[in-house]
């Protein structure tokens, strides 16, 4: 039998001697580091309105003009209040191309954003056949015509009322028989 004996290899962090001013430095820099990290986070913070600035409906119409604004077609509002707890009013709408959808898409966004409020989601931004953009009370969906006329959203919310949409139609342009000269 071999006797064994106990042997102890010295630990890495017991060779480390640090005096307090060291210790000292170290914890200044976390700190002056963390600092300023928060106070980069607060100015790229920014301002979130709260759910009592803009009521559902003042929230509806700010993505329904944006939509509107980008020309969408077969723009309608539903208004789901009393038949489900998803949201409160469906915005459908149809967009003639992909670009023309991520425009519609883009355009709620930045509109919602300019009056304070973030998307929850969005989904189909990729593809842009069907993008869907929950802002929590309204759900946007911006469809091509093709994924519109299949699901046929609004045949299955059939019971949703639908929102009177007063748009403002475009001015008047010119056009060019009248800029033509003059005899």
């Amino acid at each position: 039998m071999t006797n064994s004996t106990e042997q102890t290899t010295p630990l890495l962090h017991d060779n480390i001697e640090l005096d307090e001013d060291e210790l000292e430095l170290e914890e200044l820099d976390e700190n002056a580091i963390e600092d300023e990290i928060d106070d980069e986070l607060e100015e790229e913070e920014e301002p979130v309105a709260t759910l009592q600035d803009l009521d559902t409906e003042e929230r509806l119409a700010i993505i329904v003009k944006a939509a509107d604004a980008i020309k969408a077609t077969d723009l309608i509002a539903l208004d789901l209040r009393g038949l489900t707890i998803i949201a409160d009013f469906f915005v459908i709408c149809t967009g003639k191309s992909s670009i023309q959808i991520r425009g519609i898409a883009d355009r709620m966004e930045e509109k919602m954003r300019e009056a304070g409020y973030r998307k929850l989601r969005m989904e189909g931004y990729q593809e842009a056949t069907w993008i869907l953009i929950d802002f929590g009370d309204v759900v946007a969906h911006i469809m091509a015509e093709e994924q519109r006329a299949f699901f046929r959203l609004e045949e299955f919310w059939s019971e949703a009322p639908h929102v009177e949409l007063n748009l403002v139609p475009e001015p008047a342009t010119l056009d060019a028989s009248s800029l033509a000269p003059g005899p």
